[in-house]
């Protein structure tokens, strides 16, 4: 029997929170949240993408975390506003800096099949300029700055840390 959307969902939202926790130091500059449903094909290409990527750049899982991915759940719906995400739209790609006094950075991500050719307009989508940011400054060994991506949106998270505030969306949807 398939697993569940909530019960997929919180097993996920249980490893993300405990790899944030015990993650001391990481090297890794972001984090990358995909927000989707299981109908958005698209959003699932592009996370496959960032998980690429990622893996060549040795990030962890709790670098790179998708909801929703099997469909809708309440670990989603609590996410979203436990990490002050409110008003984004699904699907969407939010990419948190700075574990400790985090920075987060948000855009919508195009529904559909991607295209196998990618257009110009493609090429330069807010997801796309982002990753090749990250790719950009850890391979150089510089410091990641999402400032300068046009198209991703500067939101505040909640106070404290990210492993904090994903712990107390874990606290809420485990009272459900």
């Amino acid at each position: 029997m398939a697993e569940s959307p909530d019960s997929h969902d919180l097993d996920k939202l249980t490893r993300w929170h405990l790899g944030l926790a015990s993650d001391s130091g990481s090297s890794f500059p972001v984090c990358a949240l995909f927000l989707a449903s299981g109908d958005d094909r698209r959003a699932h290409d592009i996370f496959r993408i960032y998980r690429a990527a990622f893996e060549e750049l040795g990030a962890g899982f709790h670098d790179l975390v998708i909801f929703g991915q099997h469909g809708v759940s309440s670990t989603s719906a609590k996410l979203v506003p436990g990490l002050g995400l409110s008003g984004i739209p699904i699907p969407s790609l939010a990419l948190i800096t700075g574990r400790d006094s985090p920075v987060c950075y948000t855009t919508a991500l195009p529904a559909g099949v991607l295209p196998e050719e990618q257009s110009e307009e493609e090429d330069e989508a807010p997801w796309k300029e982002a990753l090749e940011s990250i790719k950009g400054a850890l391979i150089a060994g510089r410091t990641l700055s999402l400032d300068g991506v046009n198209g991703l949106e500067q939101r505040d998270l909640p106070s404290g840390t990210l492993a904090e505030s994903v712990g107390l969306v874990k606290q809420q949807v485990e009272t459900l």
